[in-house]
């Protein structure tokens, strides 16, 4: 039992680790993720002053971070393109606009759920 603690222990441990570098990359070499990240942080700071209930002040940001982590898929799709094939291609444009595609999808869908809570 005590070797299963430590291994879990460690193995939390790295992926915090790994988090924190992906987080750090992006932060650093994404617009669009420090961009979107602001976004996130300007509509909680907004929330706390908003007379809404707790489910909604909850709700709005918990579907905000799939569009951080929609970007972030995308950067990792045009990481891994950029390795495999630095050149020009039909096959990793297409890659590289479904990744951005994914990222509008939640953005959109975020402004469905902010009309739905606004009405609601």
């Amino acid at each position: 039992m005590k070797n299963f603690i430590e291994l879990v222990r460690r193995r939390l441990i790295s992926a915090t680790k790994y988090s924190i570098d992906g987080f750090t990359d992006a932060f650093r070499h994404e617009e669009a993720f420090r961009l979107e990240l602001l976004v996130f942080i300007v509509l909680v700071v907004v929330l706390f002053f908003v007379p809404w209930p707790l489910w909604k002040k909850i709700l709005l940001p918990t579907g905000f971070t799939l569009v951080l982590l929609a970007e972030l898929l995308n950067s990792a799709i045009e990481n891994i393109c950029d390795i495999i094939h630095p050149q020009e291609s039909k096959l990793v444009k297409a890659a590289k606009d479904k990744g951005s595609m994914a990222v509008l999808i939640a953005l959109i869908a975020n402004l469905f759920l902010l009309l739905a809570l606004i009405i609601a």
